[in-house]
């Protein structure tokens, strides 16, 4: 439990989630994320029975999508969370602040507490995760997205993309990003998180999206590699190799599962 305080403007989340959300890039990733994501989100929380107007958290809020939708849907107030809230406008019912979640979790009760690709960036992910249920209402939801790793290349447009694809894979998801603290298997611990901390009607949602050449995924996947580029070269990648991933991932023929989605909800018993 904390209150929010200000930190410091050069302090982000770079080093976890491999993309800034200042840039250029960074808002292009927010918007993607959201056009990729919002619809299963949605789905998943118009399930929830939530008391009439509840008090709801938000982390990691990027451009606010997510707790605008659940502003609107349950007509209560969002407390809306990330570090960098250039993105983050406040509309009816959200109240953007600027938060480390790495210092601790808002002070609540929340009836409703919902992440999306947050813990797994996390290395103290298991804390935070104790910390959120800490910070829910008797009764209160807890919604985690993460994702894991498919690595899946099922249609390359040329036989020696199968070796780049390797190589780019290995530098991103098996170098850059556990160096950082990222657990790719941590959305599928979440289930069992949930239900050995005590919550109830606990249920998973698992999705692993076909990303085809010049299709959102891979507009997605391409510009994370452009903001992650300086990582991976250190790792090892070469700029050739780079150069024909992103190419890879505008042709056509190109077919590919980048990454597993898993969405877990679990609720706080009343007594």
């Amino acid at each position: 439990m904390t209150t929010m305080k200000p930190i410091s403007p050069n302090d982000h989340y770079f080093d976890h989630y491999l993309f800034d959300n200042g840039s250029d890039l960074g808002a292009q990733q927010l918007n993607s994320l959201s056009a990729l994501f919002d619809g299963t989100t949605r789905s998943v929380l118009s399930t929830l029975p939530l008391p009439a107007s509840p008090n709801s958290l938000e982390i990691g809020a990027g451009n606010g999508s997510v707790a605008r939708m659940i502003a609107e849907q349950t007509g209560g107030q969002v407390v809306a969370i990330d570090l960098d809230t250039t993105h983050l406008p406040r509309t009816p019912g959200v109240e953007p602040h600027r938060h480390d979640i790495r210092e601790g979790v808002p002070a609540g009760p929340f009836d409703l507490i919902h992440a999306r690709l947050v813990l797994t960036h996390l290395p103290a992910r298991r804390e935070i995760f104790a910390q959120l249920i800490d910070e829910l209402a008797p009764g209160g939801w807890l919604v985690l997205a993460d994702v894991g790793l498919a690595d899946e290349l099922l249609v390359a447009p040329e036989e020696s993309d199968h070796d780049v694809w390797r190589k780019y894979n290995d530098a991103a998801y098996r170098q850059v990003g556990p160096a950082a603290g990222h657990d790719y298997l941590w959305a599928e611990q979440t289930e069992a998180a949930m239900f050995g901390a005590g919550l109830s009607e606990v249920s998973a949602e698992h999705l692993v999206p076909l990303a085809r050449g010049g299709g959102p995924w891979a507009v997605y996947q391409s510009n994370l590699s452009k903001q992650a580029e300086a990582p991976l070269l250190a790792a090892g990648l070469s700029m050739t190799d780079m150069d024909r991933y992103r190419a890879m991932l505008i042709d056509p023929e190109f077919r590919a599962r980048f990454f597993s989605l898993t969405y877990t909800a679990g609720r706080k018993p009343t007594s």
